[in-house]
């Protein structure tokens, strides 16, 4: 092979390591730059003092819990019997489902929110323990709750946007205020339905342009409620 080749060759190899590196590289960032990162490397005020590992507070690779909803889940879910569901006389949204009560097996997108936002659940309470640490003390909480304030939604859902629920044709006839699903561009739907994360990237740190808590679009001029509602 001729010298030129082989320095081509290199050349090549080289830039393409590198942009596998510029890829792997925002997925990471993303969640260590925001309260999600409960590890010790965290900048919120809860955090653990002792573990290192960004995503073990909510996935592990092995001794996952089991359920086509969960990316490899490792969190313990919340026992909460019932959180009751938003109702008022313009919500026709029939199916939507009471999200309390289910099992790991049929816990849906919402659960795994609710499983430290409830504040019933320990944010330490794991399934699957670190290697690393396996203790994993937590500072900032309450009794390794989560604190009251914002983020704690408790366990009653009735005053909060109605989850769990179809985001059909059927619907948005039916409300007459709703944009088609198939033309949602940032909001998105899990199994058809509308959860947590329809609205809320636990992964995120882009607080760009009106973002905030999470939020899958900006607020400026209620853009992400107008992703759905049509008003």
């Amino acid at each position: 092979m001729k010298k030129d080749n082989v320095i081509q060759r290199i050349g090549l190899v080289g830039a393409t390591v590198a942009a596998l590196f510029l890829l792997a590289g925002p997925a990471h960032a993303g969640i260590a730059d925001t309260k999600h990162n409960l590890s010790s490397s965290g900048t919120g005020t809860i955090k653990s003092t002792d573990n290192p590992e960004i995503c073990i507070f909510c996935h592990t690779p092995h001794d996952a819990i089991k359920n086509d909803n969960i990316p490899l889940w490792n969190h313990t879910l919340s026992s909460v019997a019932t959180y009751g569901v938003y109702t008022s006389p313009t919500f026709n949204a029939t199916d939507a489902a009471e999200v309390g009560g289910v099992t790991a097996e049929t816990a849906a997108v919402t659960n795994l929110c609710l499983s430290c936002h409830d504040g019933t659940v320990a944010i330490n309470s794991l399934n699957n323990a670190s290697n690393i640490n396996p203790t994993t003390t937590m500072q900032g909480t309450d009794a390794g709750m989560l604190p009251a304030g914002n983020s704690n939604l408790g366990s009653h859902l009735t005053n909060d946007h109605p989850i769990n629920f179809t985001y059909d044709a059927a619907l948005v006839t039916a409300d007459g205020g709703l944009h088609a699903p198939g033309t949602l561009t940032n909001a998105r739907l899990f199994n058809g339905k509308v959860q947590c994360a329809s609205c809320h990237d636990p992964h995120t740190s882009d607080t760009s342009g009106g973002k905030g808590a999470f939020l899958r679009a900006s607020m400026n001029g209620s853009a992400l409620c107008l992703e759905c509602h049509n008003k």
